[in-house]
């Protein structure tokens, strides 16, 4: 009898737990639903914002210049001479760290600085 007592009491405190969940389901459900036209709104405030602040600061000539940038935030120019030159020192050390020999990771750069300068159109 004791085995039926419990498991009957383990019914019963499933049942009732299974009552709250779906209680609990319900209100979550409801409130999704109430907050979905609010969050859709947000989204439509933030974006009348952006749209607003990019206006004014064209109008009052307070455009961001583009650029790269430091971490400092100062403002430095990547010529397309730099942007070979960072190209061939990255193609190297790749050539090196996989295990290549000096002569090779050497033509390797060349060759991969020669084509971005191609492509850009310097040299």
């Amino acid at each position: 009898m004791p085995e039926q007592m419990t498991l009957s009491n383990i019914q019963e405190q499933l049942i009732v737990a299974l009552e709250k969940s779906k209680v609990a389901s319900k209100t979550l459900e409801d409130a999704r639903a109430k907050l979905a036209p609010l969050e859709a709104k947000a989204v439509e405030a933030q974006q009348n914002v952006a749209q607003l602040m990019a206006e004014y600061n064209r109008l009052t000539g307070n455009v961001r210049e583009k650029g790269a940038r430091t971490v400092s935030g100062r403002k430095y120019n990547q010529t397309p001479e730099s942007k070979v030159a960072a190209q061939e020192k990255r193609t190297y050390t790749r050539a090196i760290n996989g295990g290549s020999t000096e002569a090779e990771a050497k033509k390797t750069a060349k060759e991969a600085g020669k084509a971005l300068a191609a492509k850009l159109g310097v040299k």
